[in-house]
């Protein structure tokens, strides 16, 4: 599913969630209403202001502390409004957290573009001509612990992202291809039988791209990269014909591709 449809249910599931709690509100619990309108408002201004990780502990705690509220019996409302007050807010919260991921996920001046890296894959190995030199070099370059960065910080997420692209770019040669495939993942495809791509990677490029930094709130943080290589040529090409199997095998390979933490 595409994020943008992704973004759109949300939505809507947003506008329902509110609908049928104003629905409830109105006939069953009148008392609460400024409450949950409150809490609206609240909701609101914690998805703007505050991180992802931050927003899972106002979910974590908000229900806790509701929950010490309820058993110690000091809330003097009716049980089903006190349930509605408890379950409400929290809900709302991961509601808007996911509207929230998705939104900038959408905003991102990188885009995902899988669909054009299967299309351009199955074409080079539609035009695979069988030649002894006929190689098509597959190079998957995986910014390690992507998910965090976003959490912490989607705004600087989204500006180093396409500092990635940016810089990966820059090191295309004519018959070859940079494509994002979401999750932090650059899929380059090279027709250039001459080029050494995971060397000149591992050599040139991976350097350059350790050299950026991620700007946090609490300072400047390296970034680390992972990576999956595979040529295939004649020995080969049946068992990776399909993007598919592809893809699987260079994202195999990030397991094996271990960073140092430092």
């Amino acid at each position: 599913m595409k994020k943008t449809e992704k973004l759109s249910r949300w939505l809507l599931i947003l506008i329902v969630f509110e609908v049928l709690l104003l629905l409830y509100c109105l006939f069953f619990a009148r008392e609460i209403l400024i409450e949950e309108g409150l809490f609206f408002v609240l909701g609101l201004f914690s998805a703007i202001v505050l991180s992802d990780l931050l927003l899972t502990w106002t979910i974590l705690l908000s229900f806790a502390l509701g929950s010490v509220f309820l058993v110690a019996g000091v809330v003097y409302i009716p049980f089903h409004q006190a349930l509605l007050l408890l379950f409400s807010f929290p809900i709302l919260i991961g509601i808007l957290t996911q509207i929230r991921y998705h939104l900038f996920k959408e905003i991102a001046k990188v885009k995902d573009q899988e669909p054009e890296a299967y299309a351009d894959y199955r074409n080079r190995i539609a035009s695979y001509g069988g030649e002894t030199n006929d190689t098509i070099q597959a190079l998957l370059i995986h910014w390690s612990h992507e998910e965090l960065f976003f959490q912490l910080q989607p705004r600087e997420y989204n500006r180093t992202l396409n500092q990635i692209n940016y810089l990966v770019t820059h090191h295309l040669k004519p018959n070859e291809s940079l494509y994002y495939v979401s999750d932090g993942n650059f899929l380059i495809l090279s027709a250039d039988s001459e080029r050494d791509l995971k060397g000149d990677y591992m050599t040139v490029l991976k350097p350059q791209l350790e050299g950026l930094v991620f700007q946090g709130e609490d300072g400047v943080q390296g970034i680390q990269f992972q990576s999956g290589f595979l040529v295939v040529d004649q020995s080969n090409r049946t068992k990776y014909h399909r993007y598919k199997e592809m893809i699987r095998y260079l994202k195999r390979q990030l397991e094996t591709d271990i960073i140092v933490e430092y």
